[in-house]
């Protein structure tokens, strides 16, 4: 039974393992469907609001930017203002491991 238990878990712990976890900061909204991705805040033609910030790990560019907007969803957003890709570091075990961060501003059209 043990053996059962422990490959079924493996396969499991990989799928979480390539998703970054979401650090949000901000208000919330009711869910919305859609939302407007902009790339710089001179793009929005409407009156917004910024209401929250996120900022994640990148593991994969495109797989990292549906994870920020089924967030954005999640917190009421109307549009997404990704700012500026920045970059960390982790000491692990005395490893060191360098990554990309992503970040991004929630808005609400006025």
């Amino acid at each position: 039974m043990k053996k059962y238990v422990i490959f079924g878990l493996g396969p499991l712990m990989f799928l979480f393992s390539c998703v970054a976890p979401v650090h949000y900061i901000g208000d919330n909204f009711p869910p919305t469907n859609n939302v407007d991705i902009y790339y710089s805040s001179h793009d929005v033609k409407k009156d917004y609001k910024v209401f929250g910030k996120v900022s994640i790990a990148v593991i994969n560019l495109q797989k990292t930017q549906n994870q920020i907007i089924e967030e954005a969803k999640k917190h009421g957003a109307n549009g997404i203002i990704y700012s500026n890709m920045g970059s960390g570091s982790d000491v692990i075990n005395g490893n060191s491991s360098d990554y990309q961060v992503l970040n991004a501003s929630f808005i609400e059209y006025k």
